[in-house]
């Protein structure tokens, strides 16, 4: 994944049926125009070359719409949908590269929905380029949603339904899944920075944080019909982890708590707070195709207030 002025890759291995991280860098671009270079020298180091990778793009590359799908053949719903999403792009409908994937059909209360991704046939071509200059061969164009859809369904136990957020500086991502299949996926614009915690603006952000979340989990059980969220996961930050998973416990019904995934993920390198974060969505997409190792098992909120 490249953003901004970083760019994050990882690689895992299927040992003994289990995912296993075998290298993992994140590392400063030296300009905007160094993207294409920096992944070329990460793939001769990390000995990648030949390998069939995915890309994940960074949130300002794309547009994600939820709308009510075409009544049309599978094979005709791509270009359906493009005509459906063509006024609410912020590029011209001809221009875009078109996708979707479903939600599942017990959603909206029989409403056929599904969510479409738009980006740039530009972009596309320019990231193809890149990924065949480095020696790789680009098998998906991922996008973080799904990255971390893939956590979810092998790393946290969701059969009554869960909420997993990855809380970030530029914005924020809530997914709410039940037995793997993703049912809703929001961005909450809050912009919560490394250090938000011991900032000034930190009760007002805290106060829209909480807002924002409890309205995407009454959207989920009132519009989709899903049941109240009683678990919420919230993937690792630098170093506050434990004290914002504290305060949204606190302050919300669901019982909150992090993922770790040293906890849950073999690792040939160090799996920090700063890491996790970091590489969240690259280690996410290379769990697609993983097996499911022993999931996060989260403690029943109403057995511990009986004990």
């Amino acid at each position: 994944m490249i953003n901004e002025d970083s760019i994050a890759i990882a690689y895992l291995e299927s040992r003994r049926g289990e995912p296993r991280l075998i290298s993992c860098q994140n590392l400063a671009l030296e300009s905007a125009g160094s993207a294409g270079k920096m992944l070329e020298k990460l793939v001769k180091q990390m000995n990648l070359e030949g390998e069939q990778c995915s890309y994940v793009l960074n949130p300002r590359d794309y547009n994600l719409l939820l709308v009510e799908a075409p009544n049309v053949e599978p094979e005709e719903l791509r270009s359906a949908v493009r005509w459906k999403i063509k006024d609410l792009l912020d590029m011209k409908v001809e221009d875009a590269a078109i996708d979707t994937f479903p939600v599942p059909e017990d959603a909206y209360r029989g409403r056929k929905m599904v969510y479409v991704v738009a980006v740039l046939k530009s972009r596309i071509k320019s990231i193809v380029e890149m990924v065949d200059g480095s020696g790789m061969e680009l098998a998906i164009i991922d996008i973080p949603e799904l990255a971390m859809k893939n956590y979810s369904s092998l790393l946290i136990e969701d059969s009554q339904g869960v909420a997993f957020m990855d809380l970030r500086r530029t914005g924020s991502t809530m997914n709410i899944t039940r037995n793997g299949d993703l049912y809703l996926t929001r961005r909450i614009n809050t912009q919560l920075d490394p250090d938000v915690m011991d900032s000034p603006e930190w009760p007002s952000l805290k106060d829209r944080l909480v807002l924002e979340i409890q309205r995407s989990l009454d959207y989920y059980e009132s519009q989709l019909g899903g049941g109240q969220i009683t678990r919420i996961v919230i993937a690792q930050r630098h170093h506050d982890t434990a004290g914002m998973a504290k305060t949204l416990d606190e302050l919300l019904a669901a019982q909150v708590m992090s993922l770790n995934l040293a906890d849950y993920l073999q690792s040939d390198v160090p799996l920090t707070s700063e890491l996790q974060q970091l590489a969240m969505a690259p280690i996410g997409a290379c769990l697609r195709d993983m097996k499911k190792p022993e999931a996060l098992e989260l403690p029943d909120p109403n057995e511990q207030e009986a004990a």
